[in-house]
């Protein structure tokens, strides 16, 4: 028995780099699932030529569709695969709901990362006529329509939180009978206990830690404005950005003369190590968010996290419990922020808290049991 895995990138469309981000990094690791299962698994990916890849005994194809608008890229990679697997026994996987097609098929599951039609409009179009008055509104409502209609493409579907069932169900009439719906928060590593336990919550020197890509979205204007205005402050606060992105030679050149202010990268199994070497991690994102793995990761070390309240993560953190919930907003921001670094003991016991919340419902090993029970029931539907 087949599982099949589509998606637009998993390397680079020529094939030459492996491109793991949060979303590869979770099919990655699904497809680790579906092999753990004894299914014969493959990734499939656009590509601008074709080509195989081998990644630890998992198959990577690239299909060359990049040269079909994007809606006809999705239907011809679809077409390749449902000629390559058996559509009445096997398993096939939409990486995530924006890449699906309308089917019936009872063995199709579609994964929904977290809503993002909540992001401001400015975001997604480069076009002024759509980004204020009712140009905005307009360019908004096509948004929640494209999005509404990616969810009801597939009969079967895997949510990452519960915020976008929430948000589905106030634009609909009546949600489809026939639609089965599963949510599966996101996961982490879990760290060792007594590797916690050694954490230094008393620390003087307070080292805060944005590792995110670096995109507007994912709140790198706020870090400036919050930077700016807590270096000024306390002198024993040092931050570090952790990432890539577009954003990354602006940032660097407005913190150019600044020694409390580096920058590094890591790989995705050096993420843990990285967060035992700070004492907050902050994740100011606009918008866009499902359970999200940044937080996950920071709870999964015990690590006191500030976070935006947006999507997914308020499934996530309870305000001052195992975390702390701030308003996407400098102000706001630089509040949470100072809670933590001016008290050492709110730093223990949300960072204690954190790791409790992480290892009973963020573990990597809850999530794979909950998606093998989703893949058997798969199996022997019908």
């Amino acid at each position: 028995m087949k599982a099949a895995i589509l998606y637009n990138k998993f390397y680079d469309l020529d094939g030459k780099d492996l491109l793991i981000g949060g979303i590869e990094t979770y099919l990655l690791n699904l497809a680790r699932v579906c092999q753990d299962l004894k299914l014969d698994t493959t990734i499939y990916q656009w590509s601008n030529q074709a080509f195989k890849k081998n990644l630890d005994g998992l198959q990577i194809r690239g299909i060359p569709v990049c040269t079909l608008a994007n809606k006809k890229r999705k239907q011809a990679i679809y077409k390749v695969v449902s000629a390559e697997i058996d559509m009445e026994k096997d398993i096939l996987i939409f990486g995530a709901d924006h890449i699906s097609v309308p089917t019936k098929n009872p063995r199709h599951i579609s994964i929904q990362h977290g809503i993002s039609c909540d992001l401001p409009v400015k975001y997604f179009t480069s076009r002024k006529i759509l980004k204020y008055g009712w140009g905005a509104k307009l360019k908004k409502m096509q948004s929640v329509r494209i999005h509404k209609r990616y969810f009801e493409n597939c009969l079967n579907t895997v949510c990452v939180d519960y915020n976008f069932m929430n948000w589905y169900r106030t634009i609909v009439t009546e949600e489809p009978k026939d639609h089965r719906i599963w949510v599966i928060p996101n996961f982490s590593e879990i760290a060792p206990v007594d590797q916690v336990q050694q954490r230094n919550f008393k620390s003087k020197v307070v080292r805060i830690l944005f590792a995110r890509r670096f995109v507007q979205m994912r709140g790198t204007r706020l870090m400036i404005g919050a930077i700016d205005y807590l270096l000024s402050k306390y002198s024993n606060v040092y931050f570090t950005f952790a990432g890539q992105g577009p954003e990354e030679e602006y940032l660097r050149g407005r913190f150019f003369s600044e020694n409390r202010v580096s920058f590094t990268k890591y790989m995705p199994d050096e993420v843990l190590d990285i967060l035992f070497d700070h004492d907050i991690a902050v994740v100011p994102s606009v918008a866009s968010e499902g359970t999200s793995l940044s937080v996950a990761e920071a709870m999964a070390t015990g690590c006191p996290v500030v976070a935006s309240a947006v999507g997914g993560i308020t499934n996530m953190i309870i305000d001052r419990y195992n975390g702390m919930l701030v308003m996407p907003n400098v102000e706001s921001l630089c509040e949470g922020l100072e809670s933590l670094i001016t008290d050492s003991e709110l730093r223990r016991r949300i960072g204690t808290r954190a790791y409790e919340t992480a290892r009973e419902a963020f573990s990597l090993t809850q999530w794979k049991k909950s998606w093998q029970n989703v893949l058997m029931e798969i199996k022997y539907v019908g």
